[in-house]
């Protein structure tokens, strides 16, 4: 059985490992799986970036892992769970103030199990590079762009490369390859058009790393501070462990040597990411915070260097995430707002109920078989198929409320008139007043997996022939 995963990121090396650690030891393959991973990007290069988390300038430098995507790390691996927590920090709660300097709320982070998991903030290429290093090098062929994605007259999956080399045929193709997926159009029309492309969200994103000794010396251990004004939104807190301290997702310790920053607002156009003004970017920045009271927004205001400037885009609702021995994850099928907080999270739950899917329904299709490794393709596509749907299934209702959360609070970062603005921090300040809502406590301790394991134990109670 072969297995062609397109896009190395997060959610790609992620899949990879799932499906290795469920389908490696199955008896329907043995050592006929097959699971490669084709990136369009020099791998080398990436893997040199990681070395020094201060020399990244972008506001994807760090993201947020919740309780939820880190349950997915310690199901998968409880070494690399520890590995990626002791690289990034421990974050039990959101700091919200207003552009005036007034405290608006405190929300947790963290889930409800004794003791909690916390949301950890880790550098992206730190947590890439821990994904990339449990990853065989001969199982991934860098700077092989794929260009488009279809199904030979057998109904087969097949892969074509912009390098025009041969076409490689597959029993599975998994579209991990992001906002501007090539699998996508397969997935959504025949393969060459894109139906449903990027939408602009009408935000532009722009940050770096600093030193944590920039953030206040009172600052409690396990905060992010975010900060809400007029024209715009702007968010610090550390992304790394002290040295000294052992870092856990289950309590907060003292911060390391990195923070990072990062600053939201609202643009009538996307930007040319790759030719723009850097200085003026740097000073509408700056007249954008000027009189905003925190300190720590002036220090950074003050002395930034801009090298990137990311615009918003995020993925129409797709009416579905899969074809015929084609299945998307992760951007690819839902690219959410950084509203949401769950960018990352949600991808990983994608990988991990895919993988866990994949291998029950292949186990079953296994058991039917007359005898043990006697699979044809066609069973194989039968199961793969099953697979797929019940994915979506499972994955489509929670990403969707996901997205419509995300939305709502996109619309605090906009620009507004000061009745609007005062409202805004009303609204914030009376929701740090409630009990953690039902949302809250869903996305992180009503984890998808849970669902997932009892369908497949119902299933096989029911038997083979249910």
């Amino acid at each position: 059985m072969k297995i062609v995963i397109v896009g190395a990121g997060i959610s790609g090396l992620t899949t990879y490992l799932f499906l290795k650690k469920l389908l490696s030891d199955s008896p329907s393959f043995g050592s006929a799986l097959e699971i490669v991973i084709f990136e369009s990007h020099e791998i080398a290069e990436r893997q040199k970036d990681t070395k020094s988390l201060a020399e990244e300038a972008s506001p994807g430098v760090a993201l947020g892992i919740g309780p939820n995507g880190l349950a997915v790390f310690q199901d998968l691996d409880e070494t690399l769970f520890e590995e990626i927590v002791g690289l990034g920090y421990a974050v039990s709660h959101f700091h919200f103030m207003s552009a005036r300097g007034w405290r608006l709320a405190r929300f947790c982070t963290t889930n409800q199990d004794h003791p909690p998991l916390h949301t950890v903030l880790i550098g992206r290429a730190r947590l890439w590079e821990c994904l990339r290093n449990r990853v065989p090098k001969n199982a991934i062929l860098s700077e092989k762009a794929v260009q488009e994605v279809g199904h030979s007259k057998d109904g087969k999956a097949w892969v074509k490369f912009t390098d025009e080399s041969p076409d490689i045929e597959a029993d599975l193709v998994i579209g991990a390859d992001g906002v501007r997926s090539v699998v996508k159009k397969l997935v959504t029309g025949n393969g060459k058009d894109d139906h449903f492309p990027p939408v602009f969200e009408g935000f532009l994103g722009i940050g770096g790393i600093m030193s944590s000794s920039c953030l206040p010396t009172d600052e409690p251990w396990g905060r992010t501070t975010m900060i809400f004004g007029p024209h715009g939104f702007f968010g610090y807190g550390a992304c790394t462990t002290h040295s000294a301290s052992t870092g856990t997702a289950k309590r907060t310790a003292p911060r390391g040597p990195f923070a990072v920053w990062w600053s939201t607002y609202e643009a009538d156009h996307p930007l040319d990411t790759r030719n723009f003004d850097k200085e003026e970017i740097r000073q509408q920045l700056i007249e954008r915070h000027s009189w905003w009271k925190d300190p720590v927004v002036q220090q950074i205001v003050a002395n930034v260097e801009l090298d990137s400037v990311y615009p918003t885009w995020t993925t129409p609702e797709l009416p579905a995430w899969h074809k015929p021995g084609v299945v998307l994850i992760g951007d690819a099928a839902h690219t959410l707002p950084p509203t949401s907080g769950q960018g990352t999270s949600q991808a990983l739950e994608d990988s991990q109920i895919l993988a866990m899917l994949l291998a029950y329904y292949l186990e079953r299709c296994h058991t039917a078989a007359p005898q043990a490794g006697s699979l044809a393709s066609s069973e194989y596509s039968k199961a793969i198929d099953l697979a797929s749907e019940k994915y979506f299934e499972f994955r489509k209702p929670r990403v969707k409320r996901i997205a419509d959360r995300a939305k709502q609070m996109g619309d605090t970062k906009r620009k507004k008139g000061i009745l609007l603005e005062w409202l805004t921090y009303f609204i914030i300040w009376l929701m740090g007043k409630l009990p953690v809502d039902d949302g809250t406590r869903w996305l992180y301790n009503d984890l998808p997996i849970t669902a997932v394991r009892r369908f497949i134990d119902a299933e096989k109670n029911r038997g083979p022939d249910a």
